[in-house]
């Protein structure tokens, strides 16, 4: 006999979640759904055969292994914006690109940095131009020297 658990019975008797969203709603299963699972399945376990101390090893390993991925997620969203901050060292200064469907280079001043879908882009006037496609930098001189 299994002690397992169905999974979506569990998290559609828990009818809402923490972040709000019903179980349709939901995409993916967090480390707070981990939990609610292996509880309900310690408290609705055969007594007669209770979970085997290697299964729930098993699983305690599989909620760390969870939860370390998550920490890591969030280490990779910080050193994201951490990118955001070296890349605003570039305001101010002088860069050079070809834009595309041309052969002459352009040059402008940075006026600030973008994100859309994990590229960066320099602002520079109206212009949206990718971080690739710089081939000049130049510190722009001071009118006062």
């Amino acid at each position: 006999m299994s002690n397992w658990i169905d999974v979506s019975t569990v998290i559609k008797n828990n009818a809402v979640t923490n972040s709000g969203q019903s179980f349709e709603e939901k995409s993916t299963l967090g480390k707070d759904d981990f939990l609610k699972i292996l509880m309900t399945q310690l408290a609705n376990q055969d007594p007669t055969n209770p979970l085997q101390d290697k299964d729930f090893v098993a699983q305690m390993a599989t909620f760390s292994s969870l939860e370390q991925m998550q920490n890591l997620n969030t280490s990779f969203e910080r050193f994201s914006n951490s990118q955001i901050s070296q890349y605003a060292s570039m305001i101010g200064k002088e860069v050079t690109w070809t834009p595309d469907g041309t052969t002459s280079p352009v040059s402008g001043v940075v006026k600030g940095i973008s994100s859309e879908a994990g590229s960066y882009y320099y602002m520079v006037g109206d212009n949206k131009v990718p971080m690739e496609k710089v081939t000049e930098i130049k510190q722009v001189e001071n009118a006062s020297n």
